[in-house]
């Protein structure tokens, strides 16, 4: 494929530059009120840890215990056989929702075990102490927050493969729009390792990423995610730098943008886990990272639905 041809292609693939964007700031805090309607009433702070148990004082509610030990109040009603109008005694002892936790199979991902339970990978990721890439091992036990239920609760672990669809996302909690990787998509590895600063989906500014960002030092040494043929390397795609694409079997191409060298030329063939470039910040950054795409044909797909 001739150069130009080749810049034409890129120029389909990505018309927009994915750049870091700001994480979005959490949603504000709701101030919940008690069933009294007493707007001025705040509910009572608990001073001793929730972690063994709650005993009930004089006046407490089980929505005033609920938020004070951060749990939510149906899981604390059902952990003690609790039904409306969930009424209380003083000494009661009261046993704090156990954890929930999912036992990794075969076949599972931390992005996908988050599918399950319509939660971001990155939460479950923070809330376990992994980082990326996120590595996981079958039987593990993955720790999911308090009142997590699976999205169908009959469901089995092919659940994951029927992510729910949503149009609603941001740069750091993106949500689903489409299917699983069709059948025959070839096995994607991690590029490198580091910490994912720019999720695919909508930008808080606006914008849109195409792939994913990934902060790691100058140099650091970029793999082929997959085994195929290089059908560019080089920087006159404005915003990407230095930047290497690969071809792989059924129509999916991978990018790799803002290296600070390229080791490959037009027409390699590579293998998985070749170095193929070092990392940087050419382009429109301004701080050393990998920007990392997989597209089938010209339509973006989220690496963490393909990475292993």
């Amino acid at each position: 494929m001739r150069k130009s041809v080749v810049i034409c292609f890129i120029a389909a693939l990505s018309a927009s530059l994915a750049a870091c964007a700001t994480p979005p700031r959490d949603p504000a805090r709701v101030d919940y009120r008690n069933f009294s309607g007493n707007a001025s009433s705040q509910p009572r702070s608990v001073t001793r840890s929730c972690r063994e148990g709650y005993t009930v004082r004089s006046g407490d509610t089980l929505s005033e215990i609920a938020e004070a030990c951060n749990v939510p109040m149906r899981e604390l009603a059902e952990a003690n056989g609790l039904s409306a109008p969930y009424s209380l005694r003083s000494g009661q002892r009261l046993d704090m929702p156990r954890p929930p936790v999912h036992v990794v199979q075969r076949g599972e991902n931390l992005y996908r075990i988050g599918l399950r339970y319509n939660i971001p990978y990155q939460q479950l990721a923070s809330h376990n102490g992994l980082r990326a890439p996120y590595e996981i091992e079958v039987g593990q036990q993955i720790r999911l927050p308090v009142g997590a239920r699976a999205v169908n609760a009959s469901s089995s672990r092919s659940t994951a493969s029927r992510p729910p669809q949503s149009t609603s996302r941001n740069n750091r909690n993106a949500r689903v729009e489409r299917a699983e990787p069709a059948a025959g998509a070839p096995r994607f590895d991690w590029p490198l390792r580091g910490e994912i600063v720019s999720g695919f989906g909508r930008t808080s500014n606006g914008g849109r990423n195409d792939g994913i960002n990934i902060a790691v030092a100058t140099g650091t040494d970029v793999r082929a995610s997959a085994a195929g043929q290089v059908v560019y390397a080089g920087a006159e795609l404005d915003g990407y730098g230095e930047l290497i694409l690969i071809r792989h079997a059924n129509g999916y191409v991978t990018a790799y943008a803002h290296n600070s060298r390229l080791l490959v030329r037009e027409g390699d063939q590579v293998e998985r886990g070749q170095v193929i470039a070092q990392a940087g910040s050419t382009g429109t950054v301004d701080s050393p990272q990998l920007h990392f795409e997989i597209r089938r044909g010209v339509s973006p797909e989220d690496p963490m639905r393909h990475l292993r």
